[in-house]
């Protein structure tokens, strides 16, 4: 049966029905309300909401990290009286979606060991074990750590990076970054000079601080 709610990002106005249905789903391990505000306006995260204009059915936290390529769902709540309509589905269809946009690979979450209908619907989802926490939750519950890789619904570049063959034996780090920086830049052109300093560069900085070289870090 299909829910007949709006899925929107939360704003503050949302604060009291999100207070409320927070108190209401969960018994420990709440989030505050100052911490349900934080994440409202946090560039860092996305709290999506199930609404129909006189109560909340559920919402999907999620939080991103800089440097990474990883979206976690922080948090999960679905009104109990709403079982079953999809709004599940739906919010973990609206985080996943967000995840991409903002160019995340893949989406973790943690969920209680005995949650059965929670792990139900990730399975189905094309969500992945990967892991435990042990003693995780307040009541000491375990929690298993999920994953869905999103990299097969991204939209793949517009146009494919240009090729350039690496001219020595150990270039092939440089070579790939210059393939990079040409699909990046159409004004660029890769040429040996440039994938010979990339090479000395790298690896100057990987002979005077011990991290770098070749690797992605290096580059």
């Amino acid at each position: 049966m299909s829910h007949p709610f709006t899925i929107r990002s939360a704003t503050l106005a949302d604060l009291d029905p999100l207070e409320t249905l927070e108190n209401r789903v969960f018994d420990s391990d709440r989030l505050s309300r100052r911490s349900l505000r934080n994440f409202i306006l946090s560039p860092k995260a996305a709290l999506i909401i199930a609404d129909r204009g006189d109560h909340l059915g559920g919402y999907a936290l999620l939080t991103f990290r800089s440097g990474t390529a990883l979206a976690r769902l922080y948090s999960i709540a679905v009104k109990p009286e709403t079982g079953r309509t999809g709004i599940g589905r739906a919010l973990m269809q609206a985080a996943e979606k967000t995840a991409i946009e903002r160019d995340c690979i893949a989406l973790r979450l943690e969920v209680r060991a005995d949650n059965r209908g929670a792990i139900s619907l990730y399975e189905k989802l094309g969500y992945k074990q990967f892991g435990t926490y042990e003693h995780y939750y307040e009541d000491d519950q375990t929690a298993l750590r999920l994953e869905k890789l999103l990299v097969a619904q991204i939209a793949p570049p517009s146009r494919p990076p240009p090729y350039y063959r690496q001219t020595l034996e150990f270039t092939c780090g440089p070579a790939c970054l210059l393939m990079a920086l040409a699909w990046a830049d159409p004004q660029f052109h890769p040429s040996r000079a440039a994938e010979v300093r990339l090479w000395r560069e790298a690896t100057t900085i990987f002979m005077t601080s011990g991290m770098g070289g070749c690797e992605p870090y290096g580059l």
